[in-house]
């Protein structure tokens, strides 16, 4: 889960000159801001070397991006302030124009900015205001795109609406890093994601059409990939090997070992 944010600052750069000119900017930047700190953000360009930074002091972190569940013991969460406004105001709140001799590289978030840099202008807002609009971005980074990891059963390619959950943990498969539910990691059981192929080159150890990122048994021996356990029951089937040729038992059809409490609970008969 990542959560992300854009910031509208519209602030007055004010500028004194002695002979009364004014001096006007053309501010062209692109729309991505880096943050640092509790909360510096700051864009940088070249050609010319400028820069525009914002610092915003005594700001709560786990206010600003405070989650709630979406329904009482939900797993899945929404943001508590989608939109937060701080006033610019040239001491605690600073919202600055800075010119430079070269390229701006390494100026914020350093104690020790670069020592080939000069700072030609520095023009500071006194007001103005920050406003931030927050975006939750929902994904489990299992190497799988949220689009699909839906079956989008009700059609809206959304998969945050009736959202696929395999294993049915209350997790649906785009937050759920173990999708099927076999204790092995997404990840681990290769969905082998492409732009080109999708995921038509999925690892499916078995053959049985089921890729093994959503078969609870991968290697279709009859027993749950996660119960093949025949070393150690500790709910990790990838490291009980009992042939190291061929890799973990749950990869191994010829190995249909489950866990050591069951086989225990047999040798006694």
């Amino acid at each position: 889960m990542r959560t992300f944010f854009s910031v509208l600052v519209a602030a007055f750069v004010l500028i004194s000159c002695d002979d009364g000119d004014v001096l006007t900017v053309e501010l062209d930047f692109d729309d991505t801001y880096q943050a640092c700190g509790d909360l510096v953000l700051f864009k940088t360009k070249t050609s010319p070397n400028e820069s525009l930074s914002l610092q915003l002091e005594s700001v709560d972190l786990e206010t600003f991006f405070e989650t709630e569940p979406i329904e009482a013991g939900s797993l899945l969460v929404d943001l508590v302030n989608l939109n937060q406004s701080y006033t610019i105001n040239g001491s605690t709140n600073r919202f600055n124009y800075r010119t430079y001799s070269s390229e701006p590289v390494n100026v914020f978030c350093n104690d020790v900015p670069s020592a080939n840099l000069d700072v030609i202008n520095d023009y500071s807002s006194n007001s103005g205001n920050a406003l931030f609009t927050i975006n939750l971005v929902e994904d489990d980074n299992d190497g799988i795109p949220a689009a699909l990891e839906d079956e989008n059963l009700d059609g809206d390619n959304d998969p945050s609406t009736m959202p696929t959950d395999t294993d049915g943990d209350g997790l649906p498969n785009y937050l759920d890093q173990d999708d099927d539910g076999d204790n092995v990691f997404t990840s681990a059981e290769k969905p082998n994601y492409s732009v080109e192929l999708g995921l038509t080159a999925a690892q499916d150890t078995d053959g049985d059409g089921t890729p093994d990122y959503l078969d609870t048994d991968d290697d279709g021996d009859g027993v749950f990939t996660r119960d093949e356990e025949s070393n150690s029951a500790n709910s990790n089937p990838t490291d009980d090997i009992t042939n190291s040729a061929v890799g973990p038992d749950f990869l191994n059809p010829r190995n249909s070992s489950e866990r050591s409490s069951y086989s225990l609970s047999h040798t006694f008969h």
